[in-house]
């Protein structure tokens, strides 16, 4: 039995040829949604534990010194300096933490030093609490309401390692009225080597 061959059509190749032109079309003009490939962002503050599904944050306490000391250099800040201690809990089998930057209130963004000791970055396993401190050379205009954030994709110009993904963004409690007196004062701050804290370390369970 003969079976009659289907036949491709000028006219159906142009209809989907067009098909597949609008659909490009919609997928390279039409806006598209921000919020889908945004991070999800939990703010805290210092003292409390933030649950990121992938591990626990404490920021533990937020320092300003003019100099960090460390085993074997000493270093002065081209601004200040904001040293915040932290402990990770990781969740979900050993993790790396690679994100951290503080933003002041006019959106700029400070990376990590690594001198004196200082951390860029961090790993921790569960069932241990892992204390960090990273430090932050800002001018004198970012200290009042700055924001640390905290995450285990690595900060980069566009966040693009933190999306879809738990970020932790802690306010580091520092008011206008405090900003002349934590410039003036001459502080000197050794940052202690990473390593396990104390079971009882971490602050509260937020």
């Amino acid at each position: 039995m003969r079976h009659g061959r289907r036949r491709i059509t000028w006219k159906g190749t142009a209809l989907v040829v067009g098909a597949v032109t609008a659909g490009c079309a919609l997928v390279t003009y039409l806006p598209q949604d921000a919020g889908v490939e945004a991070p999800f962002i939990v703010e805290g503050e210092v003292g409390e534990t933030l649950d990121l599904t992938y591990a626990k944050l404490t920021v533990t306490e937020v320092r300003v010194a003019d100099t960090l000391t460390g085993l074997s250099e000493a270093a002065a800040a081209g601004g200040t300096f904001i040293v915040v201690d932290a402990t990770w809990r990781a969740l979900q089998g050993q993790t790396s933490f690679g994100g951290a930057e503080v933003t002041d209130q006019q959106g700029r963004r400070f990376w990590p030093t690594n001198l004196a000791g200082c951390s860029t970055s961090a790993s921790a396993q569960p069932g241990y609490a892992w204390r960090t401190t990273y430090c932050f050379d800002v001018p004198r205009d970012a200290l009042a309401g700055a924001t640390v954030r905290l995450a285990r994709g690595g900060q980069s110009e566009d966040h693009a390692g933190q999306r879809r993904d738990a970020v932790a963004v802690i306010d580091l409690g520092i008011t206008p009225s405090e900003v002349d007196t934590l410039w003036e004062a001459e502080e000197t701050v050794t940052p202690e080597a990473p390593g396990y804290a104390p079971a009882s370390a971490g602050g509260s369970e937020g």
